[in-house]
């Protein structure tokens, strides 16, 4: 009997449990199909290290997943508490023909997990389609080959999706039994005579709100463009903390203050039904201004992670090859400024490297000139630079020799220099920094270098790697005659190797014996640092490192943008039994059904477009602070990027607009 009552509830209130379906339906189906990833992984042909990347991607998706879980877990039980709400009456009706409250809850329970688990059959069908293009895409963003492709079902992400939300139902149905246990019949039954209590503040105080929150907005966009992302102090935090505040108080002053302002204009306040638009809206806002905020917060995040994702993944390879121009690099750091590093010459004998039996093999250093870098460059930056050395610890300036420079130009296959007696020729391989040499070449022809001035050769700004390097990490690097850098320290000791057969042999020699020497006890028994780094292993650490960030950035993007979407539809439809009786009395009084539906859409579009409309705001200054520590890695844009997810955006919050619009309509009908 309460599977046929609740079947039937279900099946009449279609239109109620429609939204709520299609969100548990595509919750799943995204849970589902990123958590199948590692029986996705056996398609792979991949390197060790990249192996070890998809790994530990697998790991971290499955913490994330946790997070996903509890998020989703808040949303599905604020669905239902408003799903109830909207109920009340007809629960009264039960209790009033003798139903127990048991009973009642009985019916709840039956019918949250009929729908339940139609969302999650279905969601797991869409799940393991989606999944399939999930591992093409996954192939192409590690750059490695299906060796063979199957059609991959995982039954572990459909054990984990099953546990994760048949626990999530199971809260659900526990809430829902606790609800019904506190409701009283009277208030049941009266649930729909009950006016929301609209109380709107004075306008002074809405407005003096309102100017706090642009302040403070204002404050948190000025501290991030000037400080940057990665900023050496807490002003990232500090901004992140004003943006937050100021979000909140932007929609806690913009009922009372928008109302009360557009009251004032008598020809848009009295236009058609506006003035019945305006107060629905403003009694929504004025109660909801808190999940308002969070909505918009959830969707700066989507907004910033999707559109940056990919060029922040682009950006990071196509710097790859300028960053690492030989196949394997060995370099060793002084332990500090006043001392020299230890001969890499001396690290490679102790370890058993032999440097004989490689095609091209060559040491050099890099010296110590006790020229402050940041000094030097502080008054030709432009303000890209500014930015990355304003909190940037002080770095000595470090010059190489000439007969050092030709050789590793030689091993790159570029042209060298000839650096006259007394002349100096610069390089840099940070792409932030090419305006900042330009102007140095440009207003200072000369360079004093303990105590000698040295007349600088460029004609323009030369990009030139000396190591291999997973970032590049020079702003400037001087060429010297050889004499020149007699007595200076050594400020680091590199060997530089390309070989052109066997090279993941030689690979895996090089890393094995030299990789896991940068940490650990016997780092710091030895007291100086040394580091190995392949071409092939930054290649794939790179790639590793930004399709973990992209994967990350579409999992949560994709799901806090359903579950805000989701909430604002919820919202508006929990409210719209409330709302018969008043538009029943808009058509008594004349008003054609047409005029009605118009306002019906202005007052969801314009519901749905205030936490969008900030978002959208934020995400251009986050966009463009991300942007510019991108840079960081090399050129790049968003522009394409975040053409996808406006469309994405459109796709995803339009259709879930007009499905809030579609039922809103019938339901007031």
């Amino acid at each position: 009997m309460y599977f046929k009552l609740a079947f039937r509830n279900v099946k009449r209130s279609i239109s109620d449990f429609l939204i709520y379906f299609l969100t548990l339906t595509f919750a799943v189906c995204i849970f589902y199909s990123f958590n199948s990833i590692s029986a996705q992984q056996a398609m792979f042909d991949v390197s060790e290290a990249k192996s070890n990347t998809i790994d530990g991607l697998i790991q971290l998706l499955s913490y994330v997943s946790v997070f996903v879980s509890v998020v989703l877990g808040f949303l599905i039980i604020y669905a239902n508490n408003f799903l109830i709400k909207r109920r009340k009456k007809e629960l009264g009706l039960y209790m009033t023909l003798g139903m127990s409250k048991y009973k009642i809850s009985r019916i709840l329970v039956t019918e949250t997990l009929f729908v339940g688990l139609l969302s999650l059959a279905v969601g797991l069908g869409l799940g393991i389609i989606a999944s399939q293009g999930l591992s093409i895409l996954t192939a192409k963003m590690f750059e490695v080959d299906v060796k063979k492709y199957e059609f991959v079902i995982s039954t572990e992400a459909i054990g984990k999706t099953a546990l994760y939300f048949g626990i999530i139902y199971l809260l659900v149905m526990l809430f829902n039994t606790f609800t019904i246990t506190r409701y009283k019949l009277i208030d049941l039954l009266t649930a729909s005579r009950k006016n929301e209590s609209l109380k709107i503040r004075k306008t002074w105080v809405s407005v003096l709100l309102f100017i706090v929150s642009i302040v403070l907005l204002g404050f948190a966009y000025r501290i991030v463009l000037e400080n940057g992302l990665f900023a050496q102090d807490n002003s990232l935090l500090i901004s992140i903390i004003l943006g937050v505040a100021g979000t909140f108080l932007f929609f806690m002053s913009l009922s009372g203050f928008a109302l009360n302002i557009l009251k004032r204009n008598k020809k848009i306040y009295y236009s058609n039904i506006n003035m019945f638009v305006l107060r629905q809206i403003n009694s929504k806002v004025n109660t909801t201004f808190l999940s308002m905020s969070v909505i918009c917060i959830m969707l700066f995040f989507t907004i910033g992670v999707l559109s940056t994702g990919f060029s922040i993944k682009n950006s990071m390879e196509s710097g790859l090859e300028a960053a690492n121009p030989f196949d394997a690099s060995v370099y060793t750091f002084a332990a500090s400024e006043d001392q020299s590093a230890v001969d890499v010459n001396k690290v490679l004998k102790e370890y058993k490297i032999d440097t004989t039996k490689y095609d091209q093999a060559y040491s050099v250093n890099l010296y110590n000139t006790k020229v402050e870098q940041n000094a030097l460059l502080k008054k030709h930056q432009d303000e890209s630079a500014e930015k990355l050395t304003k909190n940037a610890p002080s770095m000595p300036l470090a010059a190489i020799k000439q007969s050092d420079y030709k050789k590793l130009a030689n091993m790159q296959g570029e042209k060298t220099v000839n650096i006259p007696k007394d002349s100096v020729w610069i390089f840099y391989n940070m792409e932030n920094f090419r305006k900042t040499n330009e102007n140095l070449i440009e207003n200072q022809k000369t360079l004093n270098i303990q105590g000698k001035d040295y007349k600088i050769i460029n004609s323009k700004a030369e990009k030139f790697s000396y190591t291999n390097t997973f970032n590049p990490s020079d702003a400037i690097v001087v060429v010297l005659p050889d004499e020149a850098v007699k007595g200076m320290s050594v400020y680091e000791s590199i060997w530089n190797v390309n070989y052109k057969q066997n090279v993941v042999a030689k690979d895996k020699e090089i890393m094995d014996k030299m990789g896991s020497l940068s940490y650990g006890p016997e780092a710091q028994k030895r007291g100086y640092p040394i580091y190995a780094l392949t071409k092939s292993y930054s290649y794939d650490a790179a790639v590793g490192n930004s399709t973990i960030f992209v994967f990350l950035g579409i999992y949560l993007g994709a799901i806090f943008l359903i579950a805000s979407t989701a909430v604002l539809a919820l919202q508006q439809l929990s409210e719209a039994s409330d709302n018969i009786t008043r538009y029943s009395m808009l058509k008594k009084i004349g008003v054609p059904m047409k005029v009605s539906n118009r306002a019906i859409f202005k007052q969801i579009g314009i519901y749905f477009l205030m936490p969008l409309t900030l978002a959208i705001v934020h995400s251009f200054f986050g966009i463009k602070v991300v942007n510019e520590a991108v840079m960081l890695f090399g050129e790049t844009s968003v522009f394409i990027p975040s053409l996808i997810t406006g469309a994405f955006l459109i796709l995803v919050y339009g259709g879930y607009f007009f499905a809030t619009y579609v039922g809103y309509k019938n339901i007031v009908k």
